[in-house]
């Protein structure tokens, strides 16, 4: 087999990322869902010069016994929303819901039914959704950047197919129909298109700023022929005249070391600016761009402009607000939105006696909440959504300690399936999101769960229930985002725990929970401008791996493999080995003095006596910056791998690579009777070793 001409299928299940990210949907619940960074291809990564063609090592499984399992963890999950009306004037908000594949649902707001719900093939995830003046809906999603188009009239959904034309681009992260264009704008390229349904003609303005990921938000304004653009990371707000190509850069530097401008919204000559991740929206004149104010919001936007009067409506700290933008004056309304923030709002005409005239009304939560206020009678009334549960992309797996059940969790909206082998049967755990990582460390499961870089515990003693799962440590506060590996040791009962940062400078840190006393001790940027996103325990020391990853930034030296004694992590010392990564992860240790692992597409064999290290290619390129790997000893002592999606065993003794599943085959986990179960998409399977 020649790997020269090996093709990897890069999914972005976003990712997400993951991003991050972090979508246009309720970044500030706590159960929030990753738009940005799960997957992002990395061209930069290529074999090394060292390495001879490892095809002469590898050999291929002759028809293995695969079979699929099925999805495992199911939700009704909101992720944005927009508004419009039929032409007989019924009100409606349109939901777009998370699922692989995704789904639009069709909600009457007059009698509050979900009348229809309609697939969006092509699409694990949508954030970008609009309603244009003939009130047909706009959809752009991921992966693949399909826009769709729903005719409230017909009731027709059509597909108008993937949009992005760059290499880099995996999702459309927001649009804005006017004038018979759909302006969208991209990650991971950060680039702005324009596109005709009609004619299917489509102009692209390329990458906004140059080493800009993210275009987060996009604006189009008739009257100056412009494109309003919020880029990330970091933060930039762009103004683009189309006819004279002239680009106009207007955040203020004080802003500029924000993370986004995550949506953008105009009323009369003035442009409402959100930032990410602070809680603030600042206030623009659209023509001049002087900033003129700011205010305090932490919902993820700002309303268009109230069709009553000379303001826009947002939410901070779970209260609603009105700014009136003339004056400048901000003004509470007194209604119980019960800890809830918007996610999208706009004003509909519902036409009862108790809401005559414009009724404001918003999608709260990721479960369907949503909120109708009258702005003549005052009425205020909570409501949810009837979303159907739809199957979504599995992540995070692991076995429990029996190895009776495989323990699967749901990406971007969270849940736990906990799959009994013996009885082939699920049980979906609610109220967990999603999870960078698992250890265990006596009779207790800790869960490193994302967003906010949270720590959960759960007892095994007690029924596995959402309620019976506690928070016990949060990194947000010291700029950490995820949680990305973990390591109990019960013999001294510690958690170790390794993260990747978001916000703060550095890198992640290395933080060591004591479940008796309860407290943690940090150390922080602990291998400098990298994320720690491996650990495992050899004789009386902890060995990790890094990614050179860190605050959406790439470190100028190679990911290293390091260790220090399991009782004093300040005397780490990094181990020289020869091989130049970008990620060192999935470790795990054999009990000959060996720790194997992954760097990149390569596995390693480290010898802790000698020092010496034996490595295998795998696969010759990577995408990911901290999730693309896992390595598992099964019942027969083999060892089972994957990377990249190739499913693997390797004989620990002689390095020998047999592949088993060449695409389709994500993270790993071990059941009691040997079998091996692994993931794709919203699907697990099984392998049954011959």
């Amino acid at each position: 087999m020649n790997l020269s001409k090996f093709k990897i299928n890069y999914i972005l299940a976003a990712s997400l990322i993951s991003t991050p990210v972090f979508f246009s949907g309720a970044a500030y619940a706590e159960d929030q869902i990753d738009q940005e960074e799960s997957i992002e291809l990395d061209d930069s990564q290529t074999p090394s010069q060292e390495e001879t063609d490892p095809s002469q090592l590898l050999k291929e499984e002759l028809n293995p016994i695969i079979e699929k399992i099925g999805p495992q963890v199911f939700h009704g999950t909101a992720l944005a929303a927009a508004y419009g009306k039929l032409p007989d004037s019924k009100p409606y908000m349109y939901i777009i819901q998370h699922g692989t594949p995704s789904a639009l649902s069709i909600v009457n707001l007059t009698t509050g039914k979900t009348e229809k719900t309609y697939t969006l093939e092509n699409s694990t995830s949508a954030w970008g959704i609009d309603v244009d003046a003939d009130q047909n809906v706009w959809v752009g999603g991921t992966s693949g950047g399909h826009i769709y188009k729903y005719d409230p009239s017909s009731k027709k959904l059509t597909d108008y197919g993937n949009k992005l034309k760059h290499s880099r681009d995996t999702s459309i992260q927001d649009l804005h129909a006017s004038g018979g264009r759909i302006y969208g704008s991209t990650a991971y390229n950060g680039t702005v298109f324009s596109y005709i349904p009609e004619s299917g003609e489509r102009k692209d303005y390329g990458q906004i700023i140059r080493g800009k990921e993210f275009a987060k938000s996009v604006y189009f304004d008739e009257e100056q022929d412009s494109i309003f653009m919020g880029i990330g990371s970091k933060a930039e707000l762009i103004r683009y005249n189309i006819r004279t190509k002239i680009r106009d850069r207007f955040l203020p530097w004080e802003y500029r070391l924000e993370k986004y401008v995550s949506d953008i919204q105009v009323a009369d000559e003035y442009l409402f600016a959100k930032l990410d991740p602070s809680p603030k929206v600042l206030v623009f004149n659209k023509n001049t761009l002087e900033l003129l104010d700011e205010f305090d919001s932490t919902s993820k936007t700002v309303s268009v402009k109230s069709p009553a009067e000379k303001a826009v409506y947002y939410t901070n700290n779970e209260e609603l607000y009105a700014y009136y933008y003339k004056t400048r004056e901000t003004v509470k309304m007194d209604v119980p939105l019960k800890g809830m923030n918007v996610i999208n709002l706009d004003f509909v005409e519902i036409g009862t006696e108790d809401y005559p005239g414009f009724t404001l009304t918003g999608l709260l939560s990721n479960n369907g909440d949503y909120f109708t206020y009258n702005l003549e009678t005052r009425k205020f009334e909570l409501h949810q959504a009837k979303l159907a549960p739809l199957p979504v992309t599995l992540y995070t797996m692991a076995e429990t300690p029996e190895r009776d059940k495989i323990i699967i969790n749901g990406y971007m909206s969270g849940g736990l399936g906990l799959f009994d082998i013996a009885s082939g049967e699920t049980k979906e755990v609610k109220g967990i999101s999603q999870v960078e990582s698992m250890a265990y460390l006596n009779n207790k499961l800790y869960f490193g769960a994302y967003p906010k870089a949270r720590i959960l515990e759960y007892d095994l003693t007690k029924p596995f229930e959402g309620n019976n799962i506690n928070e016990i440590a949060r990194y947000k506060d010291i700029g950490q985002e995820r949680p990305t590996a973990m390591l109990g040791i019960d013999e001294t009962n510690q958690l170790f725990i390794g993260t990747y940062p978001e916000t703060s400078t550095g890198g992640g840190l290395l933080s060591v929970y004591n479940p008796e006393t309860k407290e943690t001790v940090n150390y922080e940027n602990y291998i400098e401008n990298q994320s720690i996103i491996s650990l495992v325990q050899a004789q009386d020391y902890v060995y990790g791996g890094t990614s050179v990853y860190a605050n959406h930034e790439r470190a100028k030296n190679n990911a290293v493999f390091f260790r220090f004694p399991s009782d004093s992590p300040s005397e780490k010392e990094e181990i020289n080995i020869p091989i130049k990564a970008a990620m060192i992860n999935a470790l795990t240790y054999y009990g000959e003095n060996y720790i194997f692992g992954m760097a990149d597409g390569k596995l390693f064999k480290y010898d802790i006596d000698s020092g010496q290290t034996k490595q295998v290619m795998i696969v010759p390129a990577i995408s990911g910056r901290f999730k693309n790997a896992n390595l598992q000893f099964g019942k027969d002592q083999q060892l089972y791998g994957t990377v990249e999606g190739v499913l693997f065993k390797a004989d620990p003794k002689t390095l020998e690579v047999t592949l088993i599943k060449k695409e389709g085959a994500h993270d790993l986990a071990i059941g009691q009777n040997g079998h091996i179960y692994f993931r794709n998409e919203a699907d697990m399977w099984k392998y049954e070793p011959k």
